[in-house]
């Protein structure tokens, strides 16, 4: 079985265009935070890029080619098809899925989850937070999400709504019936924390965002779960903007 590592990204976000390509630390976005994360830590994974065929994407596949990595272009609005294209080409039976607004990507955590397979073939693996939430679906923005090339063909063939086209694995989740599924318990500092955000979905995530990783590089602080948690702990001004983010993104 050939695991890859694919992130989706493209720059036609409605709360905040080309937000992955926009200055973030200084010296790179988002985008190559992540990627330049994920190269060095992927323990011999391909990491390949999955941008859209819109011309304002060009720009994502000049970043990837800079840093090294791959670039496929796909469907813009069918991600679904577009993940599944970029494993075919690139013979992927497995793919760990990383969604690119998330700067403060855990990778070491995020690869841990091959290590839960177990020597089994699951369809999905991915951690969840209280209340049985899978982690992605979070305003943690923390891992990534195991899923297999099978598993992403099948929802093709039993669905065609515009939701788990958009949104590529909620259709697994949602039957877990049809899906060999495991589950893995995020880590007990976050489990059942409710007020962190650390995705970026809008000006204010952006600005805050900013703000943290630039306070925690100016620190020496490495980006992981615990420190990250830690540095909240001691700031807590930026808990109550995470507060409030919430609640105006919560249904």
């Amino acid at each position: 079985m050939k695991t890859g590592i694919i992130i989706q990204a493209r720059t036609g976000s409605s709360r905040l265009p080309f937000k992955v390509v926009l200055p973030f630390d200084h010296t790179n976005a988002i985008i190559e935070i992540i990627l330049n994360s994920l190269k060095a830590n992927s323990q011999g994974i391909p990491v390949v890029l999955a941008t859209s065929t819109n011309g304002d994407d060009d720009v994502l596949c000049k970043v990837a080619g800079n840093i090294g990595v791959d670039c496929f272009r796909g469907p813009e609005q069918d991600v679904l098809g577009r993940f599944i294209q970029a494993a075919e080409k690139f013979n992927f039976d497995q793919i760990i899925r990383i969604c690119a607004d998330n700067p403060f990507l855990d990778v070491a955590g995020t690869m841990m989850l091959i290590d839960h397979s177990e020597g089994e073939a699951f369809d999905y693996i991915a951690y969840r937070v209280a209340g049985n939430i899978p982690s992605i679906k979070s305003h943690l923005g923390l891992w990534g999400e195991v899923v297999s090339l099978k598993s992403l063909k099948k929802i093709k063939e039993e669905t065609s709504k515009k939701l788990y086209y958009e949104h590529v694995t909620n259709y697994i989740y949602e039957h877990p019936d049809k899906f060999k599924i495991k589950w893995v318990d995020a880590p007990e500092l976050v489990y059942a924390r409710k007020d962190i955000r650390l995705t970026i979905d809008d000006i204010e995530d952006f600005n805050m965002g900013k703000e943290i990783y630039y306070e925690m590089k100016m620190q020496g602080i490495a980006f992981n779960t615990p420190n990250i948690v830690e540095f909240l702990g001691k700031n807590a001004h930026y808990i109550d903007i995470m507060k409030a983010q919430i609640k105006k993104y919560t249904k």
